[in-house]
């Protein structure tokens, strides 16, 4: 970490370039951001095996601001900082100061520290409490984190931190995107476990891979853990699935009063070889392939009238296991539900599904068939089972 701090022994190029900025009016050291030329935390789009696109946010170009030198005093520095302190005790020893009679202490320019991120935290770590925006963007936090953590100033931030984060939790996603991994680095660098819990369920659930980082300070044990979560609950998806195509394959889960079975595994069959979740069977680490996917790809052959996710791909398959079906129009017809078609009504010696009573509706009866279609309800359980990592153990030392 102290890579990212230079003492300045010659003039710095951007003493006479930089706008000034004053923290301290006594400042006895000057802080010099470099201009920020990269956008800050990009995401890319890599095509996984099969073909999962990935709800994303993307970067905002850089902004045009330029490096920023800033007035601060040494004591706070050193105060809030011990890798302020040991840079500061070397230049006093080097005789570092400068015409102005002040140390420079350049930030790394590789770093892309953001200079609005360092003035507030400056401020803050120098009391200047009215200077501290109560509220920032997610982008301008997930920049403050950045540099909170590369010097180790998390207590000087604490309670600035814990209020930012109040104003910005509702904006936490829902999906894996490069927003949820801003919020991950957050929640880590300013140690709040609530928030680190959630976008880490949201992590695991959703991606399809280890997580990117981003560029972010993320911890390569948090990496490994996430995705190790991943790769089980995958495992766990995958293994419902093909348990209920394997017993459809071997008569197992069949129909006698509507071929419900010939239905389903049908459907099972097309969806999961589209997905190439079938034949081979996936195995680990599962590249490219999220617990999401996995549903989304058999959803609409499970999916039952109390399942939340959506409207049905084969909805007609429930329907004729359950004892429903629309009623005919004028012409003789069923209008589809979920296969995109009519269908003529059959007779009764037909394996197609046929009107009884006069009513349009079928005999209501139960069958294995329908008790597979009712396996979605286990993916909804492994799903809800998901806690996300906890930032400390139970004696209270962090976990990452």
């Amino acid at each position: 970490m102290s890579d990212s701090l230079q003492v300045v022994v010659v003039a710095s190029p951007f003493a006479g370039l930089a706008p000034l900025y004053e923290v301290d009016p006594d400042a006895d050291t000057l802080v010099i951001v470099p201009p920020q030329t990269e956008p800050f935390a990009p995401w890319e789009e890599v095509t996984t095996p099969t073909q999962q696109k990935t709800t994303s946010t993307t970067a905002a170009p850089p902004a045009s601001r330029p490096g920023l030198r800033i007035k601060v005093s040494s004591k706070h520095l050193s105060f809030a900082s011990k890798i302020f302190k040991s840079k500061l005790k070397y230049a006093g020893g080097q005789k570092s100061k400068q015409s102005d009679g002040r140390i420079h202490l350049q930030l790394a320019p590789e770093e892309q520290f953001d200079s609005k991120a360092v003035a507030i935290v400056l401020n803050a770590l120098h009391g200047k409490g009215s200077k501290v925006p109560k509220e920032v963007d997610l982008d301008t936090l997930g920049q403050i984190a950045l540099f909170v953590d590369k010097f180790q100033l998390f207590d000087a931030v604490e309670v600035y931190g814990e209020r930012w984060i109040s104003r910005l939790e509702h904006t936490i996603p829902d999906a894996y995107n490069r927003d949820l991994i801003v919020w991950l680095c957050i929640s880590y660098v300013f140690r709040n476990a609530e928030v680190l819990r959630g976008v880490t369920k949201t992590a695991i659930v959703g991606s399809d891979g280890p997580i990117k980082t981003l560029g972010l300070p993320i911890r390569d044990k948090l990496i490994k853990h996430i995705d190790e979560q991943r790769q089980l609950l995958v495992s766990s998806a995958i293994e419902i699935v093909t348990s209920t195509l394997e017993k459809l394959v071997a008569g197992k889960a069949g129909c006698n009063k509507y071929h419900c079975d010939s239905f389903l595994l049908g459907e099972l069959v097309k969806t999961l070889t589209k997905s190439k979740l079938v034949w081979p069977r996936p195995e680990r680490p599962f590249a490219g392939i999220s617990f999401l996917f996995v549903v989304s790809a058999v959803e609409g052959v499970f999916t039952s009238p109390s399942h939340s996710r959506g409207s049905a791909v084969c909805g007609d398959l429930w329907n004729v296991c359950n004892g429903v079906a629309a009623k005919p129009n004028g012409n003789g017809y069923v209008n589809g539900n979920g296969r995109g078609g009519r269908g003529p009504l059959t007779p009764e010696a037909s394996p197609e599904p046929v009107l009884r009573n006069g009513g349009g509706y079928f005999d209501t009866h139960e069958c294995d068939a329908r008790k597979s279609v009712a396996r979605l309800d286990e993916l909804d359980a492994l799903e809800d089972a998901v806690r996300g990592l906890d930032l400390e153990g139970a004696l209270g030392y962090r976990n990452y």
